[in-house]
């Protein structure tokens, strides 16, 4: 049976990262992920899907997976037992549920006379703290030459306050018509875009920053778990110097449909890594210490086996970052984990008071979620909160230590965040904030 993993959203705001319920459906045909042996797709391997009977839908050529599809009820079999084959699961199909943004009334805060940060002075209060109140742009706002990949579901390329700072747009999904590339199937990705390179009425962490889109999810907010792989290769190819995920799936270690996904990403992980990209990923928003044994609700009993990660930041070399509020606490939803997390971020909440035991969403602190861009359509400016909002600063402040230390290998970037961030919680790394909250103008000292 295929496995459905859900993106969804709550009050109409992002998350980003996957919330997910496992869902059962009957299909004739079937989808599957084939982990090969080779360490790159060969012609003979794939050769041999194709004696099987298999049609091929997407590949990570360079490193050697491929989604097949087959109505063979025996295919999985087959495939296991084939010597060319390293692992394989039926396919995961990730939805991203984005929703719209709640986008700012601009009839309140008035049209900008010119081109002036007027919605970073009002309400970015995240990018301030990250930033020093915008001391780091003094240091160093990024250039053209340093290219951060947003892997995502697209980002607006009309957008103002973005279009002199994206480069270029690729999609990976199948059924890629051309000029998709360059629009945002939702909103998530245009917001996550702002917050790393805006440089219009709102501001980015790195306002001169390059960026490049890399549209992983189709109109129907679907993503193709090969198609997020290739993505990040590319991305890699490209010669980016970060890249975003604010996406992904949790994963069961012992659990043999688990066992593909994590060894497809963590060729991903380790082909970015060689090629001098590093990866930045949210951790995650179901509030979960992640890396016990198993969850259990009372009443309930066991949810799931553990110990339960999430696919991309438990890999080693990926920055995983939990969210952190405007009073420095851990967001409500933040997952978190003594050896899942190492940086913290601003992804914002809806003030102390929320959630409540009354559920009275009147207590709600609204401009303590984080505004960014949003597609023009959508009112160009909009809150959202979620470790989706958080990881993408962490990903502008490695490139913009790259931009300043261009000697600086991926690890050594990633070392240099940990020991300049801003110790929070208990002394020293916990499981909340990691090492600390990101640090910008600390880092770039």
């Amino acid at each position: 049976m295929k496995r459905i993993l859900l993106l969804v959203t709550v009050f109409l705001v992002a998350f980003g990262t996957v919330q997910f319920s496992a869902t059962a459906q009957e299909t004739a045909e079937k989808d599957y992920i084939v982990v090969l042996k080779s360490a790159q797709t060969d012609s003979a391997s794939i050769h041999t899907l194709k004696e099987l009977g298999a049609e091929i839908i997407f590949e990570a050529p360079q490193i050697g997976v491929v989604t097949i599809s087959s109505e063979d009820p025996s295919i999985l079999q087959k495939l296991e037992e084939n010597s060319k084959i390293l692992a394989v699961a039926e396919d995961v199909d990730i939805r991203i549920f984005d929703g719209e943004a709640e986008a700012l009334n601009l009839q309140e805060v008035g049209k900008a006379a010119s081109v002036q940060p007027d919605l970073y002075e009002q309400y970015q209060w995240d990018i301030k703290r990250v930033t020093q109140n915008g001391e780091s742009w003094n240091i160093n706002p990024g250039n053209k030459e340093t290219l951060v990949a947003v892997i995502d579901t697209g980002v607006d390329f009309s957008h103002p306050d973005l279009k002199d700072n994206l480069v270029f747009g690729k999609a990976f999904f199948p059924g890629a018509r051309p000029g998709e590339e360059l629009k945002d199937s939702g909103s998530h990705g245009t917001h996550v875009a702002g917050t790393i390179a805006a440089n219009g009425r709102v501001k980015g962490v790195g306002p001169e920053l390059a960026i490049a889109s890399y549209r992983v999810s189709n109109n129907q907010g679907r993503m193709n778990w090969t198609g997020i792989l290739s993505a990040i290769t590319t991305a890699a190819d490209d010669g980016a110097v970060s890249a975003n995920l604010s996406l992904g799936t949790y994963s069961i270690m012992n659990d043999k449909q688990d066992r593909a996904l994590h060894l497809s990403s963590k060729r991903a992980v380790q082909y970015a890594l060689q090629k001098g990209m590093l990866i930045v990923g949210a951790n995650g928003n179901d509030g979960m210490d992640l890396g016990k044994r198993m969850k259990t609700e009372p009443g309930k009993g066991k949810v799931y086996d553990g110990p339960l990660f999430d696919t991309f930041t438990s890999i080693p070399g990926v920055i995983s970052v939990s969210s952190s509020t405007n009073r420095d606490t851990l967001a409500y939803y933040s997952n978190y984990g003594s050896s899942n997390v190492h940086l913290a971020s601003p992804g914002g909440d809806y003030g102390p008071n929320w959630p409540n035991p009354e559920n009275d969403s009147s207590k709600r602190d609204l401009e303590a979620r984080t505004l960014s861009t949003i597609p023009v359509a959508q009112g160009s400016y909009g809150w959202k909160i979620g470790t989706s909002m958080a990881a993408p600063k962490v990903a502008a402040a490695a490139a913009l230590v790259k931009a300043q230390f261009p000697e600086l290998k991926a690890q050594q970037i990633a070392t240099r965040l940990q020991q300049t961030a801003e110790d929070l919680g208990k002394p020293g790394h916990d499981e909340y904030f990691g090492h600390g909250l990101v640090n910008v103008y600390s880092a770039l000292q």
